[in-house]
């Protein structure tokens, strides 16, 4: 596939994050290159209206009947330097790198991982994406009847964003990545077929959301250096819960070592619904390509990344017994505008109890 290096999408994405994080992130990135994450919005699906399925999905990755849902899992991104955004072409290879179907009989749901490799025309930096979708037979559920919480270990953020995605980000983020999915756009048709109870808020988005956080939060750490701030190489993530339209989410960050954060979205009752773990390096020295860990061993188990041992600590607060404290920021006028209201908290001990059984991958979002 091919797609071209234009400004535009990733502008018209950034420009619709500005309202999302109240007006926070101006400084992230710019118009030169393309931004971890923004890949999403380039090579959308080049199918015609008449080839759509039932609930307005492509079929490229489909099994076929009877799997006719589709939910997106999860994924595994590699950043190996930043694309420049300029006047010429990006090429996308991509191809099924595996299928496994999970599940009894008559509840089977069909895993597809799909590998996408991003470079642009001259070579001067490449992604490698996979994303692993997930294909379930036609019949509707309760979605969060099948979500089933256990207590589990508490995990403390020292960083949170609270927004409520409106229906308009829905599908703004649909027009950007040509996603014509109904469960985003539908109301009556997540309740009546589906079984849910809203739109349901995109994986890709949800993705995005935490990346622009920590890009938020790295910026703001190189500004604090006076340098360049560090840049995200890896990403592995997870879609545990749904998250729906016009309910608040929480995303979440904490600072595990120089290199390497946690990150998560909590539900309103404090479920966890997406969570993930990201690497991150010091920006390369001129002509110096950086080298990407995989993120899989030899036997393709996944393994811990490798840390370095430079790096300052972002506002890193110590794990001590004190007491939660928290400073709401106002909804910008441009979010109220937008509809979707956002207030930002930094250094606070927020506790996401939502630890999801053993097959909580199963339990996979749009």
């Amino acid at each position: 596939m091919k797609d071209y290096t234009s400004p535009t999408p990733s502008r018209l994405l950034r420009t619709m994050l500005l309202d999302v994080f109240g007006g926070r992130g101006k400084n992230v990135g710019g118009a030169s290159y393309l931004i971890p994450g923004y890949h999403l919005v380039y090579f959308p699906p080049n199918t015609s209206l008449s080839s759509l399925l039932h609930d307005n999905t492509d079929p490229l990755h489909s099994p076929g009947p009877p799997f006719n849902r589709r939910m997106w899992a999860g994924g595994d991104i590699k950043f190996d330097d930043m694309i420049r955004l300029r006047a010429g072409e990006m090429k996308c290879q991509e191809s099924i790198v595996d299928v496994e179907i999970k599940g009894n009989e008559g509840a089977e749901r069909v895993f597809v991982t799909i590998q996408r490799y991003i470079s642009s025309r001259k070579q001067e930096g490449s992604i490698v994406e996979n994303r692993t979708l997930v294909f379930m037979r036609d019949e509707p559920r309760a979605a969060d009847d099948a979500v089933i919480f256990r207590k589990g270990k508490k995990r403390t953020a020292q960083f949170y964003h609270t927004l409520t995605p409106s229906p308009a980000l829905l599908f703004r983020f649909s027009a950007l990545t040509f996603n014509a999915h109904r469960i985003h756009l539908d109301q009556g048709y997540c309740r009546d077929v589906e079984g849910y109870r809203n739109l349901l808020v995109h994986g890709p988005l949800s993705l995005v959301l935490m990346l622009q956080f920590l890009q938020i939060l790295l910026t703001n750490e190189g500004q604090e250096r006076e340098g360049k701030s560090d840049t995200i190489t890896h990403v592995n993530y997870r879609c545990l819960a749904p998250l729906y339209a016009e309910e608040q989410l929480k995303v979440c960050i904490r600072k595990k070592s120089p290199h390497r954060w946690q990150t998560w979205i909590e539900r309103p009752d404090g479920g966890m619904a997406v969570r993930g773990t990201v690497r991150t390096a010091p920006p390369p020295r001129p002509g110096v390509r950086r080298e990407v860990q995989s993120a899989a061993s030899s036997t393709g188990e996944r393994e811990e990344p490798s840390l370095g041992t430079n790096g300052v600590s972002l506002h890193h607060t110590p794990e001590v017994d004190r007491p939660a404290s928290s400073t709401h920021g106002a909804v910008s006028p441009e979010a109220a505008n937008s509809g979707t209201k956002s207030e930002s908290v930094e250094e606070i001990s927020s506790t996401g109890e939502g630890e999801l059984s053993a097959d909580d991958a199963e339990v996979a979002r749009t």
